[in-house]
């Protein structure tokens, strides 16, 4: 059996590596393999995309897919709801909609994201998942991350989150329940702010989404 291995990554001595720059919401790509380089459109922001980017190609290319092939799947994909989805909210705000899940590594990349905002930057996290019986010291990490990568406002709601207050200092608020966290931001947003909302899925963080959004869905 031939066994090839082709690494990926954003280093340079990748086998398949890219150079990118951040566009809108989203980045331009140029992917680098063996085979040449293409350049295109990726309609994901974050450092974290480009790089998932890198592993659908090289993925792609193992099975003999053309890099140009691989590129023009990954310039028509369309994001989905609760990942890193822009909206207006009331006030004028901005918000990121990344309520599909929550754990400690999307915390961080999400994170890192809205750290590129060069507005206010709040975060609204519900309890994360996947932590097993290191819940309080990974939901404290978070709040240590939030406060260095300067997060300006921190809000929370859940049976964990409260920690990620605690690790996060001033600026940080912690609420009983979802809905008085959602009336609080309703009350203070303006348009200067852009709010990323996120929290594993049992805690249904799109409700805070729901009650801050600017366009209101008729209910059938």
């Amino acid at each position: 059996m031939n066994i090839v291995l082709r690494d990926f990554g954003l280093r340079a001595a990748a086998a398949v590596t890219a150079r990118y720059r951040s566009e809108g919401w989203g980045n331009v790509v140029e992917a680098i393999s063996p085979e040449g380089s293409v350049e295109f459109a990726l309609r994901l922001p974050g450092r974290h995309n480009v790089a998932n980017a890198l592993a659908a190609i090289a993925a792609a290319g193992a099975i003999g897919a053309s890099l140009h092939a691989s590129a023009h799947a990954l310039a028509s994909f369309q994001p989905i709801a609760g990942r890193l989805q822009t909206s207006a909210a009331v006030g004028g705000a901005t918000i990121i909609d990344d309520t599909y899940n929550a754990n400690p590594d999307s915390v961080r990349a999400a994170v890192a994201v809205l750290a590129e905002r060069r507005n206010a930057k709040w975060l609204v996290l519900g309890d994360m998942g996947e932590v097993g019986d290191q819940g309080v010291a990974f939901h404290r990490e978070i709040g240590e991350y939030a406060r260095a990568a300067g997060v300006d406002r921190l809000l929370t709601a859940g049976e964990l989150a409260s920690h990620v207050v605690d690790a996060f200092g001033p600026g940080g608020t912690h609420f009983d329940n979802v809905d008085s966290l959602a009336a609080e931001l309703r009350s203070s947003l303006t348009p200067d702010v852009t709010v990323l909302v996120k929290g594993s899925r049992f805690m249904r963080m799109e409700r805070v989404v729901a009650a801050i959004s600017a366009i209101k869905r008729r209910e059938h």
